[in-house]
């Protein structure tokens, strides 16, 4: 880029400013330009409501767990027309709404979006809400980035329309989904990023010819209720409302086995640092939906904790939970 150097009154080179393009230079773009984004969190921990923003630019991101959704809602923080997503990051649904804390509740209780784990609403800052024509073209750019990326699948009804704009809309509508994506990245939402698209493919299955796939032992019966603990642990199991989970003791550690629950809901009397354990757990990427339950996600790792204590709390999200019993010993089924 040609640029002109800065000369101060008497005409010399001012060595202290940076040298200013030429016009008709070729210029950075928004994305490209240096950015400092702000990250509040108002109820502390890491991974709970934060409100990111930026005091260039009008648009702020609400991000916060689903599980967050009715202390946020209650503050009253998603009172203004927005856009959102909601991603467990391989799944992303997208909307808008001139009340999105209403919106969002209906999503929260409908079994078909359990997925939901985290929630991005992009709206306007304080005294600069956004109107609807805008919310609405928010909703379909977001929509149809994330299929060109393809780096979750898109969960949706009818397509999102494309508004009638303006040519000056338009160009301020460029500017706000440049901001938003930005901040959106930098609250943690990563579906937008190509680089996902790699993680989230599947892997190619092999080719297997039939002479490989056949196996002496398909002839053997089938073993159901078999131990997974290591050989001479005992086995513990969780029940807290319909919640379930097991577990084993590995030293002076206790680890909770793949396939657990772990309750969505906290309890009020829960303190500061179970619920941090909670947020890092959930944000983790390791829970799964249970089809047709809304209340708990399913492990899909172990985990290890401090105490079995701990690890109780952390899965029910309650202070008290009646703690870890012994599992009655597991009677093999065989199956011929």
């Amino acid at each position: 880029m040609t640029r002109r150097r800065v000369r101060d009154r008497d005409g010399r080179l001012d060595p202290g400013r940076p040298p200013i393009p030429k016009r008709g230079a070729t210029m950075t773009t928004d994305i490209d330009r240096p950015s400092t984004s702000l990250v509040h969190r108002p109820y502390g921990g890491i991974c709970g409501y934060r409100l990111v923003s930026d005091r260039a630019t009008r648009v702020v991101v609400h991000a916060f767990p689903m599980s967050d959704l009715s202390r946020v809602a209650s503050a009253g923080l998603l009172g203004t027309p927005s856009a959102y997503v909601m991603s467990d990051g391989a799944t992303a649904y997208f909307g808008e709404s001139r009340k999105p804390s209403r919106r969002l509740s209906e999503h929260a209780t409908d079994p078909a979006k359990a997925f939901a784990r985290d929630v991005f609403v992009v709206g306007g800052c304080a005294g600069a809400a956004f109107d609807k024509l805008l919310i609405v073209d928010l909703q379909y750019r977001l929509t149809r980035l994330a299929l060109e990326v393809g780096a979750v699948e898109v969960w949706k009804g009818a397509n999102p329309p494309s508004p009638d704009l303006t040519d000056a809309e338009r160009v301020t509508h460029d500017r706000i989904v440049s901001d938003a994506l930005r901040l959106l990245r930098d609250a943690g939402c990563r579906i937008f990023d190509p680089a996902e698209r790699l993680k989230a493919a599947p892997p190619r299955p092999e080719e297997v010819s039939p002479e490989e796939s056949a196996d002496a032992a398909d002839s053997g019966p089938m073993a159901i209720g078999v131990a997974t603990t290591p050989a001479g642990s005992a086995e513990f199991e969780l029940r807290y409302g319909g919640l379930w989970a097991r577990g084993y003791r590995a030293g002076d550690k206790f680890v909770v086995a793949s396939g657990s629950e772990v309750r969505t809901a906290t309890n009020g009397s829960v303190c500061a640092l179970t619920r941090s354990r909670r947020d890092q757990l959930f944000t983790a990427g390791v829970l799964s939906p249970i089809p047709g339950v809304q209340d708990r996600r399913r492990l899909a790792v172990a985990i290890e904790f401090a105490s079995a204590s701990i690890a109780a709390k952390v899965l029910a999200g309650a202070h008290t939970t009646g703690g870890w019993t012994p599992r009655d010993p597991s009677r093999t089924v065989w199956l011929p």
